[in-house]
């Protein structure tokens, strides 16, 4: 049994992301944990636990029969929902999209928790709404998206929706200078990102043979790439190389960049969980 763990506020972002659980839990029987984070000096205890029982019952009308626990815990966000939620397969939260690196729960960066949670993280807009499209996973040319890819297969067998696997790629920049430069040809670029993309394909056919796999090479950059197809996606999965939130700014990262620019909610899926 799948086992959930859901940061809940009471904002419009946090009961979306509700919604989106129990739609979830509901498929496949998955047991929800209900975390609301709390401070000792600021938070309302009394306002706090009626916000947690009312999201307990409205997950209950929601999804009959989903096993639902609730509970706060006192500390600082990120980590206190982070060591809490430690043995979940699953973190969920809502983010604001009209606050692209700032999501619901208090004001904290949602970059922050995917670099430090010990499984995925999936962010759900204020303004999501269920669609039957396919999920939308980025291929990276690095190891970096292995585990993305197959937990996006997962999740589309799971809910009988395609799979579209998207590669981008550019050509790169010359180290050298002069006559001394030698490039490969734009066709032979093309080629080897080609084979990146097939051989990432075949690894998710042999586990799932009769998944709808729709394959996607595109000459863009990798945020570009999963931005145009992000209204025809219902759900995004990416990879992440756990570089936070400064280093991420400085090196790019494609959630930083897709975050907050699409309707559908975000999986960020670490290759080292």
């Amino acid at each position: 049994m799948t086992h959930i763990a859901l940061g809940y506020d009471g904002s419009d972002a946090a009961r979306t992301a509700l919604d989106w659980v129990a739609l979830r839990a509901a498929r496949e029987g998955a047991r929800v944990d209900l975390i609301t984070v709390t401070n000792m000096v600021t938070t309302n205890y009394e306002h706090a636990d009626r916000e947690l029982h009312r999201a307990e019952k409205l997950l209950h009308d929601l999804a009959p029969g989903v096993l639902v626990e609730s509970h706060r815990v006192d500390g600082k966000m990120p980590n206190a929902l982070v060591e809490d939620a430690r043995t979940a397969d699953l973190l969920v939260i809502g983010m604001h999209r009209a606050r692209p690196v700032r999501d619901a729960l208090r004001g904290w960066m949602p970059q922050r928790l995917s670099a430090r949670a010990h499984s995925p993280v999936c962010l759900v807009p204020q303004d999501w709404s269920a669609n039957d499209q396919p999920v939308t996973v980025g291929v990276d040319d690095d190891p970096s998206s292995d585990e993305a890819i197959m937990v996006a297969a997962a999740e589309a067998a799971a809910s009988g929706v395609p799979l579209r696997m998207v590669h981008a790629w550019s050509m790169p920049t010359p180290t050298l200078e002069g006559a001394a430069a030698l490039l490969a040809s734009p066709l032979q670029v093309k080629e080897g990102h080609r084979k990146i993309l097939r051989d990432a394909v075949h690894r998710v056919q042999r586990s799932y043979p009769d998944l709808d796999i729709e394959e996607m090479l595109v000459a863009d950059n990798p945020a570009a790439a999963l931005l145009h197809r992000a209204d025809a996606t219902s759900l995004l999965v990416i990879g992440t190389h756990r570089r936070g939130v400064l280093t991420g700014g400085l090196l790019g990262s494609v959630a930083q960049d897709v975050l907050g620019q699409v309707a559908c909610p975000v999986m960020i899926v670490s290759n080292e969980r």
